[in-house]
């Protein structure tokens, strides 16, 4: 290829590459500006501005073909428009919540923000890599910058050592991905997921080596660990723990909205076959074509992620039970909800796949406001625990009934998003008669039930010994704006969600 030839193409790939460029060019911005620039709130301005800037930088790809770009490292397709969307979403409440916050010291926001747009390019490139090389490159950015924001806090001990469990055990879930992904290189010969295809649709199903499904299986590590899938979630507790409160809400949304979309590419594009069957529909194209998950080899997916799906649901219900600090119960309830997305894809179908799609965007917004008001109560009165939200609903009615609302979600009862979240969740996998798996999934929800009530029964009905603190009068007007925000879809998408899901049905368009 001449030099010509490779400025074109070159030229011609960047257009896809707005968003990443935003962030990454914001970040550096943000790190020698913070020289300077010490005001909180121009910094905040600044970074909201630019995280607009990367989302509106999608829009313009929208009418595009989906195509691979950078000689196939990357995809642009729908299905990471969608993610160029809903990350720099998460991001800007975690700027936000970062700016008011008093866990995070003045004169550290500018690295604060610098970190979080680095962090959502890594996010970005997570959501659309083709090329495994590209995709352990989007997710040690992210795990890198990940350990840096849960010691953010260094003077307090619990930060720095949730920032060493993260090392530890982020490295210990990428050397085993790394090593499956080497395997499936060593049987293929391909380092592409669309290149992977192709392997698996010209090589009989038992005719393809065990070891090339050890190797799927060991890259299944790397993923479970982003998105908490047991056995790859003992690190969350003790992060979100440790981590300032404004960190644990983007690691409980933003790294598990990119998992989920990389894990769906690995196994939706790479390891599908064209079948018969309009039943196993798992690929949504414009395509006459109708691929499932491969059938033959080492492995029945769907049975290996019912499996999954199970254990993680029961690990993070039945942890959380016994937790007295809110933070911990949310952190056990973000492993628990895991679960019920991976229901999404032991569906094997279309339906799956839009509900995981659709659930990643309202747990985003019940999650980061629950978070968000476990923050406001460890800055007012010290600590997360269910005695400090005690009398909740004395001290800060609004705050109380904001909760409530992001809890009943969580929960997934009606009127709630939450619940239309599951239902999609559940209709998917009674669509494949999936009945026992059904059930598992419906016994999970009764158990979370109980651990929502705690934060629920602490708030509305214990009474404080001490004379009530009037704790909704130190809080910022605009902080209760956004809560609202963030309140609005749980209620709105409850009752009306099918803009929301057509969104979620139309961007499973996967280049090819």
């Amino acid at each position: 290829m001449n030099s010509v030839a490779v400025v074109s193409n070159l030229m011609d790939s960047l257009k896809y590459l707005g968003p990443n460029l935003a962030m990454a060019i914001g970040s550096l911005v943000l790190l020698m500006a913070g020289l300077w620039i010490r005001s909180s709130c121009v910094l905040t301005i600044l970074t909201s501005l630019i995280l607009v800037t990367a989302a509106a930088l999608n829009i313009p790809n929208l009418g595009l073909l989906s195509t691979q770009y950078f000689s196939g490292l990357v995809y642009h397709d729908a299905f990471s428009s969608f993610f160029g969307f809903i990350i720099p979403f998460i991001i800007l409440f975690a700027v936000v919540m970062g700016h008011y916050s008093k866990e995070l010291l003045a004169d550290r926001k500018a690295e604060y923000m610098s970190l979080l747009l680095a962090f959502g390019c890594g996010l970005l490139f997570m959501s659309s890599s083709n090329h495994f090389l590209m995709a352990y490159l989007g997710i040690e950015m992210v795990s890198v910058l990940s350990y840096a924001l849960a010691g953010f806090h260094r003077e307090r001990q619990s930060s720095v050592e949730a920032s060493m469990k993260y090392v530890v055990y982020g490295a210990l879930a990428t050397g085993i991905m790394i090593f499956g992904m080497s395997l499936m290189y060593a049987v293929s010969g391909e380092l592409t997921i669309s290149g992977m295809r192709n392997f698996v649709h010209s090589v009989p199903a038992d005719a393809i080596p065990y070891l090339f499904w050890v190797g799927v299986i060991f890259s299944f590590a790397g993923f479970g660990y982003k998105i908490s899938a047991a056995p790859m979630h003992m690190w969350t507790p003790d992060v979100y723990e440790g981590s300032p409160t404004p960190v644990a809400a983007l690691f409980s949304v933003a790294p598990k909205a990119a998992g989920f979309a990389l894990l769906i590419r690995f196994f939706v594009v790479g390891l599908s076959l064209p079948v018969v069957d309009q039943d196993l529909v798992l690929l949504a194209t414009k395509n006459a074509t109708q691929p499932a998950y491969l059938a033959g080899g080492l492995v029945s997916w769907a049975k290996f992620f019912a499996i999954s799906s199970v254990f993680t649901m029961f690990m993070g219900n039945l942890a959380a039970l016994g937790q007295t600090s809110v933070k911990r119960i949310l952190a056990y309830s973000s492993i628990a909800h895991a679960g019920y997305m991976l229901l999404g894809l032991t569906s094997q179908n279309r339906e799956g796949l839009s509900a995981i799609m659709f659930y990643i965007v309202v747990y985003c917004t019940m999650n980061l406001g629950a978070f968000w008001v476990a923050s406001l109560v460890e800055d007012r009165m010290g600590g997360d625990s269910l005695k400090d939200f005690k009398g909740l609903a004395k001290k800060a009615p609004l705050l109380a009934v904001l909760m409530a609302i992001f809890l009943f979600s969580l929960v997934g009862l009606p009127p709630f998003v939450g619940f239309i979240g599951k239902l999609y969740l559940f209709i998917a996998i009674l669509g494949q008669k999936m009945y026992g798996l059904a059930l598992l999934a419906g016994v999970n929800s009764v158990i979370s039930l109980f651990y929502y009530a705690k934060i629920l029964k602490a708030m509305f009905l214990e009474k404080v010994s001490e004379e009530t603190l009037n704790i909704q009068g130190q809080i910022p007007k605009f902080i209760l704006v956004m809560l609202f925000v963030l309140a609005v879809p749980n209620l709105v998408f409850g009752l009306y969600w099918e803009p929301l899901m057509s969104w979620a049905m139309t961007s499973l368009d996967f280049a090819r």
